[in-house]
């Protein structure tokens, strides 16, 4: 008997793994399309928030999505992944998502004219405007779009009350009219630091929807929306407007392991920074839409690089290396620029670089936006590009004169977020400020005490705050600094902190407690 017993324990554990196979492996909707009950399939391949990544990186010392992944593609790389679905998949549209041309040492060079010319070869059908395709300037990014062999799409942007990109576009896929079209963060413009954006509006995307879907579901079989939102907004959307049946979501790097169906309208993100591929199936029984099946995809194959693209990235990497090859010294720690460490807790390359703000600015104290920060910088020696990686932006500082009781404001507007680490980027990393929030409070009411160099705050003081150009200029949403009186501008925040490293030769620094969160409700 024992003898059949363990013979059955065997057997149900061999149909197990068998079972826990297929339903990894199998695709049963391309089943279900090979056996007839669909009768017809598009395929969208999506990217989103790539931020210049042309050249792959498998040494970044950060992440980019909500999956901690340690490698970046880089778009040569991508366009094999995306031959290999092509390959299989014919009736295929490439989008974008968003926030391509911004954020790297590559795409710093001439103002992305190497990003441009990668994205064209890599067979795009339609893009949405992020924000940070603002970054280089309004007058940059018209530019770019002129430059660009597939259309730049967004409904939601003016200039001078009329639209300033196509706002949609009808594409003809396996038989299938599919509407595109897209929209932009409204606050876009408080997140880039850009200054010739006079005349431009954004417009509430709701709103936006309801005009334009209509139209475009009498025109079409499919309405996709293209979208750098966040999918927070995009969900706004769907509640207010029916009639959108896929949406590509951008703005956050989310990364969807599924389509979330939301009401009668699917939803997908493909991560950031060109660690993944998704490919969104879209499925029709007797005409009309009835699933959609989101994968990812990626590889870590450095050597599966389109050549021509790779040629390009080779080219602007060198010139960016070049430029940035010096060194200025060495840190024996890594110094931690991790996007869900920056962006909700004190880190130690947030307390160095505030210093050296602090100290090069001449300042009482010194407040550095999280969301600045973009990449940590590995143990080791340090160059000028590898500070440039973590600081991409092309923001300097300042030192301005601002009152207590504004300093107080700014200091809990820091926390309004909180806990939320994707999208937080106005967390503040400090110098010479220690305070201490209450986690269980309400947005608002959450800063328990503060002090300035070991003395209580005083509101109605007024200090010198050293602290960056995009939140001068309002970035993150910081009113607090529309008034304040500028003593100082001072170089990038690259130079300053390569400045202080230099000074110092060698680095070590650790977390200091400047920032204590108690009663935290979320971990």
């Amino acid at each position: 008997m024992k003898k059949y017993t363990n013979l059955i324990v065997i057997g149900i554990i061999l149909l197990a793994v068998v079972v826990f196979l297929i339903v990894k492996y199998v695709n049963f909707n391309s089943v279900l399309m090979t056996m007839g009950y669909y009768d017809d399939k598009i395929s969208v391949i999506n990217t989103a928030d790539i931020h210049g990544h042309i050249v792959f990186d498998d040494e970044t010392g950060g992440y980019y999505t909500i999956d901690e992944v340690d490698w970046m593609m880089g778009m040569p790389v991508m366009k094999s992944v995306i031959d290999g679905i092509r390959k299989d998949n014919k009736n295929t549209l490439l989008l974008d998502s968003g926030d391509m041309f911004h954020g790297t040492n590559e795409a710093n060079v001439n103002k992305a004219e190497g990003v441009v010319q990668v994205a064209n070869k890599m067979g795009y059908d339609a893009m949405t405007v992020g924000n940070h395709d603002f970054d280089f300037g309004l007058d940059r990014l018209v530019q770019i779009n002129s430059e660009l062999k597939f259309p730049m799409l967004s409904a939601n942007i003016y200039k001078d009350g009329k639209p300033l990109f196509k706002e949609y576009e009808i594409v003809n896929v396996g038989g299938k009219k599919v509407a595109l079209f897209g929209m932009t963060v409204q606050d876009a413009l408080m997140y880039t630091n850009s200054r010739d954006t006079e005349g431009i509006s954004i417009e509430d995307p709701v709103k936006t929807a309801e005009r334009l879907v209509p139209i475009l579901k009498k025109q079409a079989d499919v309405v996709i929306l293209i979208s750098h939102l966040g999918d927070e907004v995009d969900k706004q959307v769907v509640d207010k407007v029916d009639g959108i049946d896929l949406i590509l979501c951008g703005h956050h790097h989310f990364l969807y392991q599924k389509a979330d169906k939301y009401k009668n309208t699917y939803l997908v993100e493909a991560g950031g920074y060109s660690t993944h591929v998704g490919l969104a199936d879209m499925y029709f029984r007797n005409g009309k839409l009835v699933k959609v099946d989101w994968s990812l995809h990626r590889t870590k194959d450095a050597s599966a690089a389109d050549k021509d693209m790779k040629a390009i990235a080779d080219k602007y990497e060198a010139v960016a290396m070049e430029a940035a090859k010096q060194k200025v010294g060495s840190t024996n720690v890594v110094l931690d620029g991790l996007r869900s460490h920056v962006r909700a807790q004190e880190t130690n390359l947030g307390d160095i670089l505030a210093d050296a703000m602090k100290e090069i600015g001449n300042a009482d104290a010194a407040l550095m936006n999280g969301g600045g920060i973009r990449e940590s910088i590995p143990k080791g020696e340090i160059d000028l590009y590898k500070i440039g990686k973590s600081l991409p932006f092309v923001n300097s500082l300042v030192t301005v004169e601002m009152k207590g009781d504004k300093l107080y404001d700014a200091l809990e507007r820091g926390m309004n977020l909180y806990p939320n680490t994707g999208i937080n980027g106005g967390f503040w990393q400090v110098s010479g400020i220690n305070i201490v929030y209450d986690g269980s409070k309400p947005a608002g009411k959450r800063i328990v005490s503060v002090s300035i160099n070991g003395a209580p705050l005083d509101k109605n003081k007024y200090y010198k705050i050293a602290t960056n150009d995009f939140e001068y200029n309002g970035g993150d949403n910081y009113v607090e600094f529309k008034d304040c009186k500028l003593l100082y501008k001072g170089e990038l925040l690259k130079d300053v902190l390569a400045k202080y490293i230099k000074e110092k030769g060698s680095v070590s620094p650790k977390t200091e407690g400047r920032i204590k969160i108690i009663n935290e409700r979320y971990k």
